[in-house]
């Protein structure tokens, strides 16, 4: 009889301590962040806490950067409107960036040390959004030019 308790201890203690085990573990080598929001969902930034403030930073900044270039991977054959267009439409991931970064700068962090937006969204970003209003402009300010330059010649 005791070998058999024995036996059940040992039959429902191991298992039990590798899955205690496992689940302690699962978390190893992540770091998660939590930015502090308030009760309207603005990120709110933390004076006290500059290791945190950096980690949000970084943290966004990569974001960013795997969200482009996920999409570049995924339609490798997209315009640079076409990716200006999808990495824009994340408002609210831009918006935590640019309160973070101004945070973390106005604790006299150098964000660029930090961490930095890839040189692809930075081209990314930079595509304006003019479309056809765009060659309305070069055509109305040629045609004033010459007009200009008739006048005055």
């Amino acid at each position: 009889m005791n070998y058999l308790l024995s036996i059940l201890r040992f039959l429902v203690f191991i298992p039990l301590i590798i899955l205690l085990f496992s689940f302690s573990t699962i978390g190893i080598g992540r770091t998660s962040v939590y930015a502090e929001f308030d009760s309207a969902g603005n990120y709110v930034c933390n004076p006290f806490k500059k290791e945190l403030e950096t980690n949000i930073f970084i943290s966004v900044v990569n974001q960013i950067n795997q969200q482009l270039e996920f999409y570049t991977r995924s339609y490798p054959n997209s315009t640079a409107q076409e990716q200006h267009d999808f990495i824009m439409k994340y408002q609210k991931t831009w918006d935590v960036y640019n309160k973070s970064k101004q945070c973390i700068e106005a604790l006299g962090i150098n964000s660029d040390e930090v961490a930095s937006l890839s040189e692809h969204v930075k081209q990314t970003i930079a595509v304006p959004e003019f479309g056809l209003f765009s060659s309305i402009v070069v055509t109305l300010a040629m045609i004033g030019s010459i007009v200009i330059y008739r006048k005055f010649s």
